[in-house]
C-alpha cells in the first residue's frame, strides 16, 4: 500500500511543454544543461509527467528493496583500515546502487531494441533473447494503427507522458507499456503500485475516453529469458484507476502549489 509522501523536487522528474515537447532539461548561462525544476515549470508553464506525479507517493515495497540492497552491500564491502565513516558509507551506498543501475541500463536497451524491432531492425545478440518473444506476442495480437513512443497530453488535468505503444484492436483502443522484471521460476507476476494507473492516465490523455479502451503491462523477464507475462486491464479497471489518478493530481497540485492545467 502506498502512502502520501511530500518530497522536494527529484532529479528524475520529467516535464513537458503544453504541445507535448520534452523539457527534461534547461540550459545554464554557460551553455551546459541542468535538470528542469519546479521553479522552471512554473516559469515556462510546463506539465509534469505521469511518473513525476507518482513521486509524491511513498513506495514501501521499493523502499524495503533499497534497504535490503544497502544492508547486503554493507555485508559485502570490506572496510579499509582507518577508513573514515563518511567514505565507507559512500562506498556502501555506491555498491548498493550498482544492481539498480545495471537493471535500469538493461531495461533501457531492451525497450529501445523493441521499438527498433517494429521497424525491422534486428536486436543485438545479447538482447535478442528478450526482444524476440516480446515481438512475437505483440505481432500475434493483430494490432493496427500502431503508434510508438508518442507523447500524450491531458491539458484538462495538467500532465503528459511518453507511451510505449498505442494501437487499435478491432474497434477498441489499446495502450501498452513494457516493463522489465526479475522473475523467479514458478512465481506469479503481479502489477506493482501505480502501473495500471499509469496505463489509465496515458490512455485517457491519448484517447480522451476510456469507454472502449483496454490496457496492458507486458512484463519481460530478465532472469528467465523468453518469459513474457501480460496483465490486461479492462475499461472498468482503467476508469477506476483514472479516478484515483485524478485525485492524486489534485494532491500534487496542492503540495507543489502549482496548477499546470489550462
Amino acid at each position: 500500500m502506498a502512502t502520501i509522501e511530500k518530497q522536494s523536487d527529484m532529479n528524475d522528474s520529467h516535464w513537458y511543454s503544453r504541445d507535448g515537447k520534452p523539457a527534461y532539461s534547461m540550459m545554464k548561462k554557460d551553455g551546459t544543461p541542468r535538470n528542469t525544476t519546479l521553479r522552471d515549470a512554473r516559469k515556462h508553464h510546463l506539465m509534469p509527467s505521469v511518473t513525476t506525479i507518482f513521486n509524491i507517493m511513498a513506495k514501501p515495497g521499493l523502499d524495503r528493496w533499497k534497504l535490503q540492497k544497502a544492508v547486503e552491500a554493507g555485508m559485502n564491502v570490506a572496510r579499509d583500515e582507518g577508513e573514515p565513516d563518511d567514505r565507507y558509507i559512500d562506498r556502501v551506498i555506491e555498491r548498493s546502487r550498482e544492481e539498480v543501475t545495471e537493471a535500469a541500463e538493461l531495461g533501457t536497451k531492451i525497450h529501445d531494441a523493441i521499438d527498433h524491432a517494429f521497424d525491422g531492425v534486428e536486436p543485438a545478440e545479447d538482447i535478442a533473447k528478450y526482444v524476440g518473444p516480446t515481438m512475437a506476442y505483440i505481432t500475434g495480437l493483430g494490432l493496427h494503427k500502431i503508434r510508438r513512443e508518442d507523447v500524450v497530453v491531458n491539458a484538462a488535468e495538467g500532465y503528459a507522458g511518453r507511451v510505449d505503444v498505442l494501437a487499435k484492436f478491432g474497434m477498441s483502443n489499446i495502450c501498452i507499456d513494457f516493463k522489465t522484471r526479475k522473475t523467479k521460476e514458478g512465481q506469479k507476476v503481479t502489477s506493482y503500485d501505480f502501473q495500471p494507473m499509469q496505463i489509465a492516465a496515458y490512455a485517457m490523455a491519448a484517447f480522451k475516453s476510456l469507454d472502449n479502451c483496454h490496457g496492458a503491462n507486458v512484463y519481460i523477464s530478465t532472469t528467465e529469458p523468453g518469459r513474457v507475462e501480460v496483465i490486461s486491464y479492462a475499461p472498468e479497471k482503467l476508469k477506476s484507476e483514472y479516478a484515483a489518478f485524478k485525485s492524486m493530481c489534485k494532491i500534487w497540485r496542492f503540495l507543489k502549489q502549482y496548477d499546470p492545467r489550462s
